[in-house]
């Protein structure tokens, strides 16, 4: 059965626009996240501390290896796994010996599936919107600062006159261990419209409405397919000093955080994005997508607020990468995943005060960070509304070879 998305981002975006209007395992040592706005956006969407935070997601982790474990020891022992809305670790086990694992290990055992997509997590432990492109001013500098999870960037085939503009999510190690990097499949509005994948589909720095610099990139590989959706971006030579860092942006004003490895999603789980238009958002997963039990999750829906221009963006938990921004709408059966594939916003011209794509550059990510507990809070009571990413586990798991960069 297919689940159809109404009207995409563009729907989603529409209603969290009324809503602004209405009144209001890693390879390097975990490094400890800021304590100041970090924190004070984890109280602000989760309404928990940040030691509190990062406890949930290691114990979120923990379960995942629990389950991975007692599947292999007895397939299908575990019926699901998941974090209760206090922060408990639940699973729903069959047989006497799970059961007991369960609580040796200190969870608490449900009688209830709890999220049977959760079944088996196997450790994985290798470490748009829309727009007329402007008329580019490149320069013969490559980017000097680091770019980092959360970063806008313009994605072209030229000659197109069409663009999109979206947000980097993790910076990565190729095989022959030259930089890359990861965002969204549907960003590459060729592959998307069908085209195969060619060197001159591009990525450029974004600055002020304009395409600054000459290409930071070509897409290696993307995919976008109604259920995967992700690009592996093969980095420039002269960029690349640009992308050799494991950082994602952190809330604004506050530093950004090293990422130190990759998680396996896990329902309930607290999960932070970092994206160009909304910034940093937190919220947690609602369920997780994985129809063959010895892969990791291919997809998982969540509550942090993404918008369009997110896409491709970071979702992370704790120190750990967890997805991909890929979409987020109004979906006709909210028991399942969607299938049709995502979209970019349409155009918005040059000076036109009123589009989406407009007014969501105008709002600014800050406003977009302040509602961050009325989106979590609504979120859980309308199943209809998704916010849906791409796990980072599954990209690796999918492309042997390629590493989540941690330092």
């Amino acid at each position: 059965m297919k689940t159809t998305r109404t009207a995409g981002h563009a729907a989603v975006a529409t209603v969290f626009a009324l809503m602004v209007c209405a009144p209001v395992a890693a390879a390097a040592p975990p490094a400890a996240p800021d304590a100041g706005s970090l924190a004070t956006a984890v109280r602000r969407d989760l309404g928990i501390s940040l030691p509190e935070y990062q406890r949930r997601a290691d114990l979120a982790q923990q379960l995942a290896a629990f389950a991975a474990t007692e599947q292999r020891l007895s397939p299908g022992s575990v019926r699901g796994v998941r974090l209760g809305p206090d922060g408990r670790a639940m699973v729903a086990a069959v047989g006497a010996a799970a059961r007991a694992a369960a609580q040796q290990a200190g969870f608490q055992l449900s009688d209830d599936p709890v999220d049977p997509s959760n079944s088996a997590v196997p450790q994985n432990d290798r470490t748009d919107r829309q727009i007329p492109a402007a008329q580019d001013t490149p320069s013969s500098s490559a980017p000097t600062g680091p770019i980092a999870g959360g970063d806008v960037y313009l994605s072209r085939t030229p000659p197109s006159k069409q663009a999109a503009k979206c947000s980097w999510a993790f910076n990565v190690i190729a095989a022959d261990g030259t930089p890359a990097a990861l965002t969204a499949g549907h960003c590459n509005e060729s592959v998307l419209a069908g085209r195969p994948i060619s060197p001159d589909q591009q990525t450029f720095p974004w600055q002020n409405d304009h395409v600054t610099g000459p290409a930071t990139g070509s897409f290696e590989k993307s995919v976008v397919d109604g259920i995967r959706d992700y690009s592996i971006v093969r980095i420039s030579p002269a960029a690349r000093n640009s992308f050799r860092n494991n950082l994602v942006r952190g809330p604004i004003g506050g530093p950004a955080i090293r990422i130190t490895g990759v998680g396996i999603p896990v329902s309930g789980a607290p999960v932070c994005k970092s994206g160009s238009t909304t910034g940093f958002t937190c919220g947690v997963i609602t369920a997780v997508d994985q129809p063959d039990p010895q892969r990791p999750p291919i997809r998982f829906k969540h509550t942090a607020l993404a918008l369009p221009g997110d896409s491709g963006g970071a979702l992370i938990s704790g120190t750990l990468a967890m997805g991909i921004i890929s979409d987020g709408g109004i979906y006709s059966d909210p028991s399942r995943f969607p299938t049709d594939r995502p979209g970019v916003l349409p155009p918005a011209p040059p000076g036109s005060p009123i589009t989406l794509g407009r007014i969501l550059q105008q709002i600014g990510p800050q406003p977009f960070q302040q509602i961050g507990p009325l989106v979590g809070g609504v979120l859980p009571y309308v199943p209809q509304i998704a916010m849906i990413a791409q796990s980072v586990a599954d990209v690796l798991d999918q492309n042997p070879g390629l590493h989540l960069r941690t330092s």
